[in-house]
Parts: structure tokens; sequence; C-alpha cells
């Protein structure tokens, strides 16, 4: 039996992203450069480049401080929530080299590349082709790589050598400091009491037990974490679906035809693979990998599963013709990626040898294109509402890619096959009728609705519905429903709105026309 490959993980450490991506923003700002932002009534430095460290500041300095050492200092806001968003359009841009990372907040990005390397030359082709591309977007980036993701942080910041050989990290870890094991700092500031500043002074240590009551547990959990003999907080899953294919191209594109000929080209070999297992997909999604990192994400929707690469190419020739702002696709595409997923059954469908597609197909393609045009959102199908039993709320819209709810009707069982006991359509708000003969807790003999009198010549009732538990009010009364017919041969679904005796005399409402 053939054993899995050793995992591998690289990390990236944007040691300035901050400053960074506020460079990127604001061009105009010149060194030393720092954020700054108020902390206890005060303005603090947050973030430092390169020059300012140079002339002694630190972060935590307050800014009258910082300009009274450094009067030539420039200054800007911090933004976490931009430097969170950067860091995620960074993460997506790694994509390229593999299908499952994880963003590290506050300023990492971890890759699994176990079985990915060899696409790229190995691990250090790799994370040089990863350090160089984010350098071409203008971050700085250290890398580390190791058998675990703890492991691969610790040595992209704190090791001259950030690269452990499979099976090598203990070695790679004892000559790290502790700081390399993520521990709060009460507890490196108890560790250097006790004279343990390298990892390896307790990874000398013979006797576990004996380090367990000396040592605080998160201690340990940390670095069995590095070692892989626990699980790591950053643990990866995959993420990649199962159905989708990839072009990397040698030369960008940029010319939408182009784009929409490599998706038809995309689409053919996922659909004939989707056709193969007897299945179809209800969602497409297109990533396209801008030359300077940025991901331009597209997504249609279908009604029913889909698996015919000609529909699939022309959904997003609709969805690109939709875009008011085009595909911005700047210095070009490099890389296109198409995914199905929402996958289900298709089965054969069934065609008359005079018709050129099965019944509703036509429909559902209309459907289809205006979704993809104008949005899923507009439009929606009507389906069960399993969660309430009042006919108003029967039904809802959901987007026509929506799963359905189990199908069960809300309605007695018809003693006629084929005759509806409630009304195919009920009407906005139930209409109130004025009734003229009544027997007390039965069903009306005479009621007046648009100003005309009915006369009634049969009646089947009560169906009686409660409130909602949950959803009742105190002004939701209890309602009986009964089925009408007039002297004419009209059919009616009326209600009456509580009962007699009540503080309250009930009302009538006409609610529906029975066909």
């Amino acid at each position: 039996m053939l054993s899995a490959p050793p995992r591998r993980y690289l990390h990236l450490w944007l040691a300035r992203l901050a400053i960074d991506r506020t460079r990127s923003d604001r061009p105009d700002l010149k060194s030393p450069l720092a954020l700054i932002a108020k902390q206890a009534s005060a303005l603090r430095l947050q973030a430092l480049d390169a020059d300012a460290q140079a002339e002694g500041l630190s972060v935590g300095m307050t800014l009258a401080d910082a300009r009274a050492q450094v009067p030539g200092l420039q200054v800007a806001d911090a933004d976490p929530a931009a430097d969170r968003r950067a860091l995620k359009g960074l993460a997506e841009a790694c994509r390229r080299y593999t299908p499952s990372l994880a963003v590290d907040p506050p300023d990492g990005v971890c890759l699994n590349v176990t079985g990915a390397a060899r696409l790229f030359g190995g691990e250090d082709a790799l994370a040089e082709a990863a350090r160089a591309h984010m350098a071409r977007l203008g971050f700085s980036v250290r890398c580390g790589t190791a058998d675990t993701p703890s492991l691969a942080w610790a040595l992209a910041r704190f090791a001259p050598d950030p690269f452990a050989a499979p099976g090598e990290g203990e070695a790679a870890l004892a000559a790290l400091p502790m700081a390399a094991l993520r521990l709060e700092d009460e507890t490196l500031s108890m560790l250097q009491g006790l004279g343990l500043r390298r990892v390896g002074q307790i990874l000398e240590a013979r006797a576990r037990p004996a380090l367990a009551r000396r040592l605080d547990e998160p201690l340990l959990a940390r670095l069995d974490q590095a070692l892989g003999r626990r699980g790591s907080p950053l643990e990866l899953k995959l993420e990649i679906p199962p159905h989708l294919v990839e072009r990397r191209l040698a030369e960008p594109v940029a010319d939408e035809p182009q784009v929409l000929r490599l998706v038809g080209d995309l689409a053919r070999p996922l659909c004939a693979r989707l056709d193969a297992e007897g299945l179809g997909a209800r969602r497409f999604v297109l990533e396209l990998w801008r030359v300077d990192g940025a991901v331009r994400r597209l997504q249609v929707a279908a009604s029913r599963p889909l698996r015919n690469p000609t529909r699939v190419a022309a959904l997003f020739a609709e969805r690109l013709g939709a875009l008011d702002e085009g595909l911005e696709a700047n210095f070009g595409f490099e890389t296109l990626r198409l995914a199905a997923h929402r996958i289900q059954a298709a089965g054969v469908e069934a065609q008359d040898l005079l018709q050129d597609a099965p019944p509703g197909a036509g429909f559902a393609a209309l459907a289809d294109r205006l979704s993809a045009r104008l949005g899923e959102g507009v439009v929606r199908r009507a389906v069960p509402a399993p969660e309430t039993r009042l006919p108003e709320r029967a039904v809802r819209a959901v987007p026509f890619d929506a799963e359905a709810p189990p199908a069960w009707s809300q309605e007695p069982a018809a003693r006629d096959e084929g005759v509806p006991l409630r009304p195919l359509t009920l009407f906005p708000r139930p209409q109130p009728i004025e009734v003229m003969a009544v027997v007390p807790e039965g069903a009306p003999d005479q009621f007046r609705w648009r100003r005309l009198s009915r006369r009634i010549v049969a009646a089947e009732g009560p169906e009686r519905l409660a409130p909602e538990w949950g959803r009742a009010t105190e002004t939701q009364r209890v309602r009986d429903h009964y089925r009408l017919e007039d002297d004419r041969g009209r059919r009616y679904w009326v209600f009456r709105e509580g009962r007699y005796g009540e503080d309250e005399p009930p009302r009538w409402f006409l609610h529906g026309l029975l066909p």
C-alpha cells in the first residue's frame, strides 16, 4: 500500500503589511513613516517603516514623543479593517499556488503545499515565486516551510534559515527562541526567569511528567503543535471543489471575447466529467487571476442541474454583458479556473421526437439567462414553507437555484381526486364580507360581497386554524374555514375569525375563490 506524502506547509509573514498597504494607498507619503491610533486618550504609534525604526522609534510611543525625537516623521491613521481586507485579498491571490490555505491574522497566510511544490520546481522555488509575487504587489514577506503550520509560522519569524526538511522539524525548532511558540508575555517572562531562552532547553528534558509539573499546559500544547503531536489551530482543510478545471496562460489575456472562448474551453472538460458521473451543477464559479494579484470572481446559477458546456458559456456571456464596469482586466489575466458547485444527480430527460427540448426547458433557460444578467435575486420561484400552517404563508419565494424544502401538502386530502380543497390563489388581503344569515358556530346561509348578495346552497367545514405558537399576537384569533357554493355554482373559501360569545364579535372574510 502506498503511503501518503508528508504534509508540508508554507507560511508567508507579511511583516510590514500595514505600512505596505498604506504606501500603496498613499504614494505621496515619504519616509520615515508611522501609523497612529488613539489609545488611552493619546495618539500612539501602531506601525513603523524601516527608516522610523532606524531613528529609534518603537511601537507604543506617543506621537508627541516621536515628533520630538524625529521632527520630520510623517504619520497616517492606522486602519485595521483595511489591513484585514488586504490580507484576505493577498490570500486569494495565493490560491494560484494551492487551493488549500488559511488567513492567519493579523499578518500571515499559511498554505498547504503538500503535493503542489513539484508543480513549481520544488519547495524553494515555490517559496521564491510567492515572495517575488508579493514583492511585485508592493509587500515585503518572509517565508517559512515545515511539516506543521505552527513550525512554519515560527521559522518565518525567528529562523535565519526558514526551511525545515521533512522529518527535521524538532532540530529546527530547538534552535529557536521561546517566543517562537507563540506564548503570552507573562509566560515568556516566567521562562526567562527560569533561565529558559531556547526551545531546545525544553526538548532536552527527559521526563515529560516532570516537565509538565513545572511548566504551564499551554506551553506544552504549543510545543506539541509545532512538532505535530497535537492538532494545530491553523490545520488546513482541503477547500478545492471536486469538479474544477484550470488553465494557466503563457501570455495574459485582457479581451472579453478571448476570456469567453477560454470559458468555453474550460466548460467542455468540466461538463464532460459531470456527464460521465451522471451529475449536473446548479452553480458555476469562474475565477480570474490578474497579473497584479487581484482575483475577479464571477458566478452564474441554473434552475436545474446543468452539464451543457454551450449553456454554461452562454450564461457567463450574459453575466459579462451585464457588468457596467466590464472585466477590469488591467494588464490581463494569467490564470482562469472554472468550478462546479451544488452538484446534483441529473437523470436523462426523455424528449418528444417532434420537440427540440423537453417540456419546461425553454422556461428554465430563460430564467437562467435573466438571473445571469439581472442578478440571482431577481428571478424567484415559489416553494413550500414547512415551518407554517397558515395558508397565506404556505409558500415563499426563493432564488431559482435554491434548494427546495421537502415537498408536502399543507391542505387536507381531497375527497374527489383532482378537486383541490383550497384555492389555487389567494386574495392579497382577505376581503371582508357581510354575513346576512348564519347558524351560530356554523357556515353562513347568505352573505354580501362586492354589493351583491350570494345565497349558499352547499357548505362544507369547518377547517380550524389556531394562531401559530411563537408567532401569535393579542390581535390574532382562531379561524374556521368553510367551502361554500352558491345557487349559481360559484364556489368560495371563507373563514370566520373569532368565536361567538367572546368580548369581540367574530368577523367574516373571503380568502379566495375555489375552482
